[in-house]
């Protein structure tokens, strides 16, 4: 395979509104969430600041995108474990890509016509599970990497715990493991972001909580974790380069869900707490609060108080720009994959909802 270029090599350009140069020696630059580094825009957060030519990215549905001239692209990845990617080529999404962990070279596409092309590249399995690293890129048919295109002005957070994540979403009920089977890229999340044009940066963890988690631990919590780069390292923090428009947050399962009881007054606590921490960083965005799918009777009733609380505390402390979604009925039986996670048609039904309510409060 010819080389033509790498995210190593040494090509400078300008990336446009979504980033200044496209340097050689893994450099970044850029305003807003389209920061430009290795010869790539990144998707989501990501990690310069332990090896800038080296980016590493760990958050589900992190990832990049590269425009290049070619038949083919190579990217090589050193994994901390066995990763799902999900490769997209010119808009169509391909097969994920089932990767070992250590270092390897990954064929991205391959058989291209001559010209332009566009591929992006989402991590599927969760942060929780380790993180991937691009160690260079390889164009093939005698092209090279160009500038990559500029992020979308449309730009979601999406903050949960599995249901996000898509933990299983494309097992069975009766499977017993289901990170083989995680997809970010079919959840709500992901859907909802595809359907408003927007870009996408999910925070999420599998058994996440507020104030506890599914095992009822309370470490690694939702608000011990926000600000990082990295799921699994408190440090590098993130730097909160870039607003989004709007911030959803889907939590609240795990404090009370495997028959752990009402989180009670700590969960609404945190919870306010957090929102503050966010509304800090992001001082215009919409932030909704909503339940999952997973919940019902006595349990869905008292996170929804808890949530419509949190939501009345903070307009009372002057924040009027958020509010508890209340659209989301309990998943019905059919719609049970891994574990009794959400599949791709429940995924679906909640996109649709949530896609309506932010068209209606964003207007886009």
């Amino acid at each position: 395979m010819a080389t033509g270029g790498s995210a190593a090599g040494g090509r400078t350009g300008t990336a446009g509104n979504g980033g200044g140069g496209v340097s050689g020696s893994g450099g970044s630059s850029g305003t807003g969430h389209g920061v430009v580094a290795a010869g790539v825009r990144w998707i989501g957060r990501v990690d310069l600041t332990t090896d800038a030519q080296h980016p590493r990215f760990g958050w589900s549905g992190t990832g990049f995108v590269a425009r290049f001239t070619g038949t083919s692209l190579t990217a090589q990845l050193n994994n901390g474990s066995a990763m799902l990617f999900k490769p997209v080529v010119d808009t169509k999404p391909q097969a994920v890509i089932m990767a070992p962990a250590g270092q390897g070279s990954y064929v991205l596409a391959s058989g291209l016509s001559s010209g332009v092309h566009t591929i992006e590249l989402y991590k599927q399995t969760e942060g929780a599970q380790g993180n991937a690293q691009l160690m260079g890129l390889t164009v093939g048919g005698g092209g090279a990497l160009m500038d990559p295109p500029d992020p979308p002005e449309r730009f979601l957070e999406i903050l949960g715990d599995s249901i996000t994540c898509g933990y299983g979403t494309l097992g069975k009920l009766a499977d017993s493991e289901c990170l083989t089977t995680e997809s970010h890229w079919d959840t709500y999340a992901a859907v909802t972001a595809r359907t408003l044009g927007a870009e996408l940066s999910t925070i999420a963890t599998s058994g996440q909580g507020i104030y506890r988690n599914y095992a009822g631990d309370m470490t690694e919590t939702m608000p011990m974790v926000w600000d990082r780069a990295l799921r699994n390292a408190a440090t590098p923090t993130w730097d909160f380069r870039a607003a989004p428009q709007a911030v959803v947050i889907n939590l609240g399962t795990n404090d009370i869900s495997n028959n752990k009881g009402d989180p009670g007054m700590p969960f609404r606590d945190l919870y306010i707490g957090l929102v503050q921490a966010i509304r800090m960083k992001y001082p215009q965005a919409l932030i909704v609060l909503m339940n999952g799918p997973l919940l019902s009777g006595d349990d869905l009733n008292a996170i929804k108080t808890h949530l419509r609380a949190v939501v009345d505390a903070r307009k009372a402390a002057g924040d009027s720009n958020i509010e508890f979604f209340d659209g989301i009925d309990p998943q019905t039986s059919d719609k049970a994959a891994c574990q009794y996670h959400p599949n791709p048609a429940e995924n679906q039904i909640m996109a649709d909802k949530l896609v309506a309510e932010l068209r209606a409060r964003l207007h886009w």
